[in-house]
């Protein structure tokens, strides 16, 4: 199991910034609305706002901010129609604000019930944000199902079956829209298990359209196109029985220039390669950008980042069109930052490389990309599964140099901003499975005294160079927007917003919220007034909880969040950071070395997904296995072997984990929270 980122010839006006209702080109979006993800089609993140700029950010103030009704924070983009602020919750929720005073006009329940299959158990706690269409709110849930509702007053349109929890699937993606169509990947969280697809719905019935498989089945069941067989080739010996992956859990984009969908997969499974059977190559269509038709779902082209995939560099991010000046020629193109540490740019029509891909992080798994081949040269000390000692520090980690979240593009100053991470990370071989599952040491670099940072990075997508970069805090920081007033956006896992100057970087602005920010702002003018939207809250909903114990997820509450110049609304008091105490265990300390022997147990069912990285958990609606009370401690293997707490989102485990293995798993827990109890200022370890 895997373990687990110069200037253009058109300006904003132009015929790919923006789309109306029907997916049709159109001059602009309306100013006061924000009905894309990405503001447009395209998924630019730009808005041609100017009221607020690098001159009168200064005076930007809370014009208001509205709690939510929820343990889990939001990390989605707010969408905007008609004076309201659309926004996607955890656990099936949807959310419609007023965007004047940010008073909830309706929500919605998708009345998602636990017990669920343990990939869609983590994945109903994670959202990416909606699609708007017309008058309608598309929303996709953890137990894989598309839901259309009324714009106005939230009541359901339609429902259908966008995946099968039961085959390890869930959807955390938001979805796409464009033609009449809504889109949908789904996720099945590293598992490895299944094939990845992509799906289209009637946008007004709910009627499936088309399916496209992003990996090859059975060979004996027949190929469901030319493409998937010409991809058989490039698996290894029985791949069907062993092998799975490339879903398509985001990264999708509609272009209606050229009617393709375009997207982007995430890479094999079991991660380490020689598990994936004999024979291998490279593994269509995992890591790649696939361009679909976006009316049948046919196979038009495909760009792949990193084939025979060994490090977890999905190519699942964000994907953006653009047309750009090269040379003297205008392109119309396909930008992505995916997680190998390369930025690409491609011909929209054909997957081209348009210019040479150079590195936006430190990269030591490739030496270049190969601009004859397409492909990268690989370096084989990186490859952890063939070193003597069956390990390798890689760079960048499995997390990826760029996640999910977006980027943006400004046509005034040519820029692309990126969130980036460093993050060197140590990969072996877990010698103590047998399927090909590996360890990844997450604090490897802060152990090590290594790059361990996120940094906002403002790239030249032409010249393929960086124009600059600040520094913003620990790995996994928030989308970015960037404006016409020269500014550029970006939220902090640590609870900031913080406002640059989009030519050379100067930081101009910031506040502190309380709530960690991943998602992207988004920007409208109402009332002759422009406003920022950002939705905040604790990490759950999106993994900041992975690296809580390095300044992470400051715990804050889930809420919207609005500026504008000159605003005075105050935040309560009770926003500074909250002490992060540990009680005294309830237990005495466990025996080490059954501790050890958990902590495998641990790993291997992927209890880091929701109780953290080394049990550092305790965001939003999960609770922190740390403080768990001497009654918890007295129910822990009914709990994880009996369902005793099923109902509340918690898998059962009998199937994986034995009797025995529950007490070593156990006694990790006991383990970790002596040790954050010892750590505490005033506790002696020895009483």
């Amino acid at each position: 199991m895997k373990r687990v980122a110069v200037t253009t010839a058109v300006a904003f006006l132009g015929a790919v910034a923006g789309a109306d209702a029907a997916g049709t080109p159109s001059a602009a979006p309306l100013n006061s609305e924000w009905r894309f993800i990405g503001n447009n089609l395209e998924q630019q993140h730009f808005s041609p706002l100017t009221q607020i700029n690098d001159r009168t950010v200064k005076t930007l103030g809370l014009a208001w901010f509205a709690d939510m009704p929820s343990k889990d924070g939001m990390t989605g983009v707010p969408l905007v129609a008609d004076g309201v602020v659309y926004q996607s919750g955890a656990i099936g929720k949807v959310f419609a604000n007023d965007v004047r005073t940010g008073k909830l006009v309706w929500s919605f329940d998708a009345n998602i019930r636990f017990p669920l299959p343990i990939v869609a158990s983590y994945g109903a706690r994670l959202t990416r944000g909606l699609a708007l269409w017309e008058d309608e709110v598309i929303t996709a849930t953890g137990d894989c199902r598309l839901i259309a509702l009324n714009r106005r007053n939230g009541q359901k349109i339609w429902e259908s079956q966008a995946c099968d929890s039961k085959d390890y699937k869930t959807i955390t993606g938001a979805p796409r829209v464009g033609n009449g169509k809504v889109f949908i990947g789904n996720s099945n969280m590293d598992s490895g298990m299944g094939r990845g697809y992509v799906d289209a719905f009637d946008v007004k019935t709910g009627s499936h359209l088309w399916r496209f498989y992003t990996v090859p089945g059975d060979p004996a069941q027949g190929f469901e196109s030319k493409a998937l067989e010409r991809a058989s080739k490039t698996w290894g010996k029985d791949y069907w029985k062993i092998s799975g992956g490339g879903t398509a859990w985001d990264g999708m984009t509609y272009d209606s220039q050229l009617n393709l969908l375009f997207v982007g997969t995430d890479g094999p499974a079991p991660l380490a390669p020689p598990f994936r059977g004999e024979g291998r190559g490279d593994e269509l269509f995992t890591t790649c950008i696939i361009a679909l038709n976006a009316d049948t779902g046919e196979y038009v082209w495909h760009y792949q980042t990193t084939p025979g995939d060994g490090w977890n560099y999905d190519a699942a991010m964000p994907i953006m069109i653009v047309d750009l000046k090269v040379g003297a020629k205008k392109r119309h193109v396909v930008m992505q930052a995916p997680k190998n540490g390369f930025f690409y740019v491609l011909d929209a029509k054909t997957g081209k490389l348009i210019n040479q891909p150079r590195n936006i992080v430190p990269v030591n798994w490739a030496s270049h990309i190969d601009m004859k081949t397409g492909r990268p040269v690989q370096l084989a000390a990186a490859k952890y599964w063939l070193t003597r000692q069956k390990r390798a520090v890689v760079t960048p980690s499995p997390t990826g140099a760029h996640g999910w979240m977006p980027m943006s593009y400004n046509p005034a100053t040519g820029l692309v901003y990126i969130p980036t991470m460093e993050m060197p990370t140590l990969i072996s071989l877990d010698e103590r499975n047998a399927v090909g599952a590996v360890n990844i040491d997450w604090y490897f670099a802060v152990t090590h005294r290594m790059p361990f940072k996120g940094s906002l990075l403002a790239y030249d997508p032409v010249r393929q160079k960086a124009r600059w970069k600040r520094a913003v805090g620990p790995p996994y920081e928030g989308g970015t927007l960037s404006t016409a007033g020269n500014l550029v956006f970006q939220g902090t896992s640590t609870g900031d917003l913080i406002a640059y100057r989009a030519d050379n970087g100067e930081k101009l602005w910031s506040m502190f919220t309380g709530s960690g920010i991943l998602g992207a702002p988004s920007t409208v003018e109402i009332d002759g007034e422009q406003l920022v939207i950002v939705a905040a809250g604790s990490g759950t909903t999106s993994g900041i909880g992975l690296f809580k114990n390095v300044a992470g997820d400051p715990g804050g509450p889930a809420r919207l969040f609005a500026f504008k110049l000159n605003g005075n609304v105050q935040l309560p008091s009770a926003q500074a950071r909250p002490l992060d105490v540990i009680p005294r265990p309830p237990r005495p300390r466990p025996d080490h070395a059954l501790a050890v022997q958990g902590e495998a147990v641990y790993e291997a069912n992927f209890c880091e997904a929701c109780h953290g990285y080394q049990a550092i958990g305790g965001i939003g609606s999960l609770p922190d296995l740390r403080r768990a009370s001497a009654e918890t401690h007295d129910m822990f293997a009914g709990i994880v072997l009996g369902g005793l707490r099923k109902d509340e989102g918690m898998p059962v485990f009998n199937e994986s984990i034995t009797e025995k293995q529950v007490l070593a798993l156990q006694a990790y827990v006991l383990e970790k929270a002596w040790g954050a109890y010892d750590a505490q200022s005033g506790n002696d370890a020895h009483h």
